[in-house]
């Protein structure tokens, strides 16, 4: 499978609420932190990287019993270290 104009294939994960560095992550409902799972050939991104996102418009899938949302770059707010 390939991703096209910008767009990601996400995991939405649970990590503990501070990184290592000391950065508190978001807990509100509009901000969630996800794994990269498939990207397109042209992003800064690759998979396996945290990233917290934007929830807004993605569109749910499931891919081999796994449940992942495709969303557009744009959307990606951070990557976690």
């Amino acid at each position: 499978m390939k991703m096209k104009n910008k767009h990601l294939l996400v995991r939405e994960i649970q990590i503990q609420q501070k990184t290592s560095g000391g950065l508190l992550l978001p807990k509100e409902k509009w901000n969630r932190i996800a794994e990269v799972v498939l990207v397109c050939n042209d992003s800064i991104l690759k998979p396996g990287d945290k990233v917290i996102r934007n929830v807004g418009r993605s569109t749910p899938i499931e891919f081999n019993k796994d449940q992942l949302e495709m969303i557009h770059e744009d959307w990606i707010m951070a990557k976690i270290n």
